[in-house]
């Protein structure tokens, strides 16, 4: 009897030493990241409110407008390469994520003009485009409400028509952490923590919420990201990207609602150099918002990526794909 007496208090200081851990290394985790997101961004206040960004480089102005759950962290993840090879980039905060405050831009119109404020508050005179996801819509609106403020326009597995999120995923492990009000940010840690120690099971997670593929070419298109260092590291800077989540639920809460709503009737309009990139096997944002977009928008080119997912940056073809996006700007800088 004694002796499971001290095995039960054994456990139970086990636990209490667990469980301190996790708190400690979970409130660290995420005091670390606002103070890091804080010090590596500005806040300009323009005419149309406060917009956080970021912005590097030397050469012509690539404005990055990051999908849903995002913030500027998002769109400078690949910042470095695309200063490499001669150009600026800019990676804002839209309204409702992390430092822009909702205000600024309810309506993804909205959103579109006070992007326009911010070129003209920072001195810019005109810029190109890639918006990813959810920064489609805004992309198009400002197409076709400021089209002498662009000069090249570039959509990856962008929005372009009435977006539905699909049931299912809403019901998934990552639908209920990115939804969840009160654990979001707990939620988000462990799945950070996931992706780093186990990135093999977070792709098979994340996989299955994006890309229709049967099983077997499933894996092998997570064994492919698996056997090359670079996308596995860029995978893990992606996912610790949404992290912290609770200064971004506003943002994501209001993209839900404004994709419900988005409808274009005129992107014959939009008159800018237009590439459109989108993976054929998208589960999140479907193959046909490309191919309204591409017959939509007068002389635009429809870059498909054959069985490729929501996350085009990852697989054997990502190289091809960034020498397409440098040829296209350049061309059109």
């Amino acid at each position: 009897m004694k002796v499971f007496i001290m095995l039960l208090e054994l456990s139970l200081v086990v636990l209490a030493v667990l469980f301190g851990w996790i708190v400690i290394s979970y409130k660290g985790w995420k005091r670390n990241l606002l103070k890091s997101l804080n010090e590596n961004s500005e806040v300009a206040t323009t005419s149309r409110g406060e917009i956080e960004y970021v912005l590097k480089g030397s050469g012509q102005v690539i404005l990055i407008l990051h999908g849903a759950s995002g913030g500027y962290d998002q769109g400078a993840l690949d910042m470095e390469m695309w200063i490499d090879e001669g150009f600026s980039v800019l990676a804002i905060s839209r309204p409702g994520y992390l430092r822009t405050p909702l205000s600024t831009g309810e309506t993804f119109e909205e959103q579109a003009d006070a992007i326009d404020a911010l070129i003209d508050t920072l001195g810019i005179s005109k810029v190109a485009i890639l918006a990813v996801s959810a920064g489609g819509p805004i992309a198009l609106h400002f197409a076709l409400r400021h089209p002498n403020r662009l000069s090249a326009l570039i959509l990856i597995a962008a929005v372009s028509h009435q977006y539905e999120m699909n049931l299912n995923a809403m019901d998934s492990v990552l639908g209920r952490i990115f939804l969840s009000n009160s654990m979001v940010d707990f939620g988000v840690w462990v799945v950070d923590v996931l992706t780093r120690r186990w990135t093999t099971q977070s792709l098979k997670i994340s996989y299955k919420e994006t890309v229709m593929l049967e099983s077997k070419e499933l894996n092998d298109y997570i064994r492919q990201v698996m056997a090359t260092p670079e996308q596995v590291t860029w995978y893990k800077r992606s996912i610790h990207a949404t992290c912290p989540m609770s200064p971004r639920t506003i943002g994501l809460n209001n993209d839900l609602k404004q994709l419900q709503q988005v409808s274009f009737t005129n992107l014959e309009a939009v008159t800018c150099p237009t590439l459109v990139i989108h993976g054929t096997v998208d589960k999140d944002v479907s193959f046909s918002n490309a191919e309204f977009a591409a017959s939509s928008i007068p002389n635009a080119r429809l870059y498909s990526l054959e069985n490729i997912g929501h996350m085009v940056w990852l697989g054997e073809h990502v190289s091809e794909m960034n020498s397409e996006i440098v040829r296209f700007l350049r061309e059109h800088s």
